[in-house]
């Protein structure tokens, strides 16, 4: 009988080591975890402090992009007009100065 309850003292004894040693391996698993989303969370930190300053800089570079989109356009309509008065004036200098017919 004693040996018997050697035995299963034994066998719990090994069951609860066994336990506790899965639980010092979970708590080492939930150390590293917690370990990495920290440093997850002081990236993501970093990164989110500085993207207001990253949206207006585009926004700023945006803006100054679209100006200088429209004054290149006013100035292609400028230079589109003025060729196509240089087109009519050509036009019209060539019909005038055709040669008329001698009359001899």
């Amino acid at each position: 009988m004693l040996i018997a309850v050697i035995v299963i003292n034994i066998l719990i004894s090994l069951l609860c080591l066994s336990l506790a040693r899965k639980i010092w391996m979970f708590t080492l698993m939930i150390n590293r975890l917690e370990k990495r989303l920290i440093l997850i969370e002081h990236r993501t930190r970093f990164v989110l402090e500085r993207a207001p300053n990253f949206i207006d800089y585009g926004q700023r570079g945006s803006s100054q992009l679209r100006q200088n989109y429209s004054q290149l356009q006013r100035q292609l309509q400028q230079l589109q007009q003025a060729m196509g008065l240089i087109s009519f004036a050509v036009r019209l200098g060539s019909r005038r100065r055709k040669p008329r017919r001698s009359t001899f």
